[in-house]
């Protein structure tokens, strides 16, 4: 019996700093690679593998150690089966804005709730950062924007052709924002 399959298994939401962040990158590589190769968009295309996904993960490095990106990592068993990226704005007219990137959960993970517990968890770190207006875009009609409504985000708008699906085919994408002054900590 896999871990996910396990009810005894539990999964471990983390906040990383660098050093950890840098830890993980070849597992990270290998869990954007997955996600790309089974449809989901997250700005690649089809053919991307977990090298390029290291790749991109080892030129994030900067921006985790300055707090730009603070990545929250969900682990089953000891392996990391998600990542959210929480980004805070930078700009000093919004210091209570921050930006959702990268909502991503291995394939053999997904619908056990994990995608749930990472958007908890970094809602709880935004709020205790002092950042209660959160920002995100998905591609139209994917799990990914069923999840979102689910949870409570609020659509204010969708963009025809907006970005390529891993296929590139021109996508929709729709936009979410969520008050979370106006929803409960978790």
């Amino acid at each position: 019996m896999s871990p996910v399959d396990d009810p005894a298994s539990t999964v471990a939401y983390e906040v990383l700093d660098v050093e950890g962040f840098r830890s993980i990158i070849p597992q990270l590589g290998e869990l954007i690679a997955d996600s790309v190769d089974s449809g989901s968009s997250v700005n690649f295309l089809r053919g991307f593998s977990a090298a390029d996904g290291a790749a991109w993960w080892t030129a994030r490095i900067p921006d985790v150690a300055s707090g730009a990106i603070r990545p929250i990592v969900a682990r089953l068993a000891g392996d990391v089966v998600g990542v959210v990226l929480l980004v805070p704005s930078r700009n000093p007219n919004s210091p209570h804005r921050a930006e959702v990137n990268k909502v991503i959960v291995h394939r053999r993970a997904r619908g056990h709730g994990i995608g749930t517990g990472l958007m908890d968890a970094l809602e709880d770190l935004a709020r205790a950062e002092g950042r209660w207006l959160l920002l995100l875009d998905t591609e139209s009609g994917s799990d990914a924007e069923r999840m979102y409504r689910r949870l409570g985000w609020t659509a204010f708008g969708t963009v025809p052709d907006h970005a390529m699906r891993v296929d590139g085919e021109l996508g929709q994408t729709t936009y979410f924002r969520k008050d979370l002054r106006e929803s409960p900590a978790g």
